[in-house]
């Protein structure tokens, strides 16, 4: 399989970066993207070789987007009250089908019972990387427990 191509926004310090890296599924996070310049220092450190944009995503036009090339986004969008806002497009129209989970760091047993929602999306002709539904929810559980100890939330 031909590594994932990954547009890493909110990219924060790279709690995603990280959790991606730590999960074994061939990628190259083509770009990191966020606005904060002390997160974006951090980065800097953890990831060198990583194209950082120190931008909004609103500031990020479609021709850009288009010339990053990739084929999978990770998030970490700011803390709440922010993330209540978030809005999601209805993917089935675009050819997109999709998995959601609901899933907490105490599923770890990780003394910490903030429950996060996940979605993964993919083209309707492409499997998922995953074997079973109990693999996707351990890389999950891999990438929250990862990001919640690396978070500056």
């Amino acid at each position: 399989m031909e590594p994932l191509r990954v547009l890493e926004l909110y990219s924060g310090i790279g709690g995603m970066h990280h959790a991606l890296r730590e999960s074994g599924i061939p990628a190259h996070v083509v770009a990191a993207v966020d606005v904060n310049t002390v997160a974006n220092e951090v980065y800097k450190h953890n990831f060198p070789h990583t194209h950082l944009l120190a931008k909004t995503i609103e500031g990020i036009s479609v021709e850009e987007f288009d010339k990053l090339s990739f084929n999978m986004i990770l998030m970490s969008p700011p803390c709440q009250p922010f993330t209540r806002y978030l809005l999601i497009q209805t993917i089935e129209a675009c050819g997109f089908q999709h998995q959601e989970f609901l899933l907490s760091p105490s599923s770890l047993g990780v003394p910490n019972s903030r429950l996060r929602y996940f979605l993964i999306a993919k083209r309707q002709s492409e499997p998922f990387p995953f074997q079973a539904s109990g693999q996707v929810v351990l890389l999950l559980l891999l990438l929250l427990f990862t990001c919640e100890w690396i978070s500056v939330c």
